[in-house]
């Protein structure tokens, strides 16, 4: 029996306007984007709102038009205001909505699986009637507290400055949406519903073992062992050995193993934290591989038009 997990509640919204980003690549996946806020705000905000917008279609496009797909992905996308200081800010923040286990076509039998990425292992939407993808974006950073005087930077040419790069904020958060993150429960170790997912067994504890062979209160200790590696094939064959992932002690919710480590280098796009423009997918490519992503044979990825 095919199974589901919602691994969040989505808030009430009311969708101002809808886009679709088509590639001409044959098998390059379709992205419809819902802009959520209220007209006059956010993405639609009469002064940030043209900017905000077409630097949040390069960032989709960089995903969409390396990924292999015949089911759309859907994704909500909206600026609010999520706070911070002087200092530091949540600069964003997405995921997917549900996952899928035991569905039509799932490589792996009892695993969840991105809802995103099971609609393309499925060849079908499992969840037609809500987005894959909900992504928020802190409409504070272009204020002159938060941060300061650093604000959002809108070009897509990665020279921001002194200020945030957005095409790397939503390339980051939209890779954590795409299915760069685990459902492990980071304090007790134990499985969403009973059941892993595949992000999470990709990963493996150096000197210990792999997440997918340990209890419960293994999983929770190699979680704050800061030695949590990823020992997917690909990212292997890629980099020469296994990763480094983020597992800092204590735990850090939202944060912790959804990472790579900010040791590795060169610095990579799925690290904790901004340490400035990066238009690369770098690593989480092969990542993604591992997951069961296919990806546009490199020479056949193509630009992108609005319909």
């Amino acid at each position: 029996m095919r199974s589901s997990y919602f691994t969040h509640l989505l808030r009430s919204v009311c969708v101002a306007g809808a886009m679709a980003i088509s590639l001409n690549a044959p098998a390059a996946v379709t992205v419809v984007i819902n802009f959520t806020d209220s007209l006059g705000e956010g993405f639609f905000d009469p002064t940030l709102g043209p900017a905000r917008q077409s630097a949040f279609f390069y960032a989709v496009n960089q995903w969409a038009s390396q990924l292999v797909g015949t089911v759309p992905i859907q994704i909500e996308a909206s600026f609010d205001g999520l706070g911070g200081t002087p200092t530091s800010a949540i600069l964003g923040q997405a995921f997917f909505t549900s996952a899928h286990a035991n569905f039509v076509g799932a490589p792996l039998p009892n695993t969840w699986y991105p809802v995103a990425l099971a609609n393309q292992l499925a060849g079908t939407d499992n969840t037609p009637v809500q987005p894959d993808i909900v992504a928020i974006f802190n409409s504070d950073v272009d204020d002159p507290i938060v941060l300061g005087s650093v604000n959002f930077y809108y070009g897509t040419d990665g020279n921001p400055g002194p200020h945030v790069d957005f095409v790397t904020v939503a390339l980051h958060e939209l890779g954590h949406g795409l299915g760069f993150a685990s459902l492990l429960d980071l304090n007790t170790g134990q499985w969403a519903a009973g059941l892993p997912d595949i992000y999470s067994i990709q990963l493996t504890q150096q000197g210990v073992g792999d997440f997918s062979g340990m209890t419960d209160g293994q999983r929770a200790t190699a979680v704050i062992s800061g030695q949590v590696y990823w020992k997917g094939a690909n990212v292997v064959a890629e980099k020469g050995g296994q990763v480094k992932m983020y597992a800092p002690n204590p735990v850090e919710p939202g944060s912790s193993i959804s990472h790579w480590d900010p040791s590795n280098s060169p610095d990579l796009l799925m690290e904790p934290a901004y340490s400035g423009a990066h238009h690369s997918v770098d690593l989480t490519k092969q990542a993604f591989q591992d997951l069961g992503w296919s990806f546009v044979p490199p020479a056949q990825v193509a630009g992108w038009e609005l319909y």
